[in-house]
C-alpha cells in the first residue's frame, strides 16, 4: 500500500528535498574550481596576470615556484597550458588581457583559437562597457568562423551570439544563417543559438533562424 513502511523504517516527510543527481564532472567545471582556489590563494590580479603569460607561452619562474601554475593547470589536464591560460580568463578578467586573447586568435593550435573565442564570448559586457567591442573586434571573430577546425567555427559563431552589433548584422547574419544548414549538427546548433542570441539582445526577432528548411 503507498504510504506503508517496513519495520525500523522512518516515513519521509512531504517537504524532505529530493535526492537530486549529482552536478555532473566536466573538465572546465574542474578548471574552475582551480581558478576560485587560485584566486583564494593569490588575488584575482595575479591569476589574471600569470593567466596572460600561460596563454601567450611566457610563464615565470614565479609562476612555478608559487605553485600558481601547477593550480591552475592541474597537471596538465586536458587542456594545455595556453588554451588553459585562456579558460582561466573566463573566470577571472582584466581588461589588459584582451591583447593577448586577440593574439591567440591566430594560434597554431585549434584549442587555443576556440578557448579564446570562448573568452570573447563570455567577456562581451566588460569589453562592451571598455569600448572595446569594435568592427576590427566583430572581424577578427567573424574570421574564425572560416577556420579549419568545426571546434573553432563553433565558438567562433557563440562568440559573436554576444559581440555582434547593429553595424555588425550585414557581415554576421549571413555567416551565421550558412552555419545553421551546415551538416554538422553541433554546427548548426551553435549558429543557430548564436543568430537567437543576437536577435533577443538587439530586439530583433525577425533575425532568428528560420527552421523552414
Amino acid at each position: 500500500m503507498v504510504g506503508m513502511t517496513t519495520p525500523g523504517e522512518h516515513p519521509k516527510s512531504p517537504m524532505e528535498p529530493v535526492n537530486l543527481p549529482p552536478v555532473k564532472d566536466t573538465p572546465l567545471r574542474r578548471l574552475q574550481a582551480r581558478v576560485d582556489e587560485a584566486v583564494e590563494a593569490h588575488g584575482p590580479g595575479p591569476v589574471s596576470a600569470a593567466a596572460v603569460r600561460m596563454l601567450a607561452g611566457r610563464t615565470t619562474v614565479e609562476d612555478v615556484t608559487s605553485g600558481l601554475v601547477g593550480t591552475l593547470t592541474g597537471d596538465g589536464e586536458h587542456f594545455s597550458t595556453e588554451a588553459t591560460g585562456a579558460l582561466v580568463l573566463t573566470g577571472v578578467w582584466h581588461r589588459t588581457a584582451l591583447a593577448a586573447v586577440r593574439e591567440a586568435l591566430g594560434h597554431e593550435d585549434a584549442e587555443v583559437r576556440a578557448a579564446a573565442l570562448t573568452v570573447l564570448g563570455v567577456r562581451a559586457e566588460e569589453l562592451r562597457a571598455d569600448h572595446a567591442v569594435d568592427r576590427a573586434l566583430v572581424g577578427e571573430v567573424h574570421d574564425r568562423c572560416g577556420d579549419a577546425s568545426p571546434e573553432v567555427r563553433a565558438a567562433a559563431a557563440t562568440a559573436l551570439g554576444e559581440l555582434a552589433e547593429g553595424r555588425d548584422l550585414e557581415l554576421v547574419v549571413p555567416t551565421l544563417t550558412t552555419l545553421v544548414m551546415d551538416v554538422d549538427p553541433e554546427l548548426a546548433n551553435a549558429g543557430e543559438l548564436a543568430l537567437t542570441r543576437v536577435a533577443d539582445r538587439l530586439d530583433r526577432p525577425d533575425l532568428r533562424a528560420s527552421t523552414d528548411y
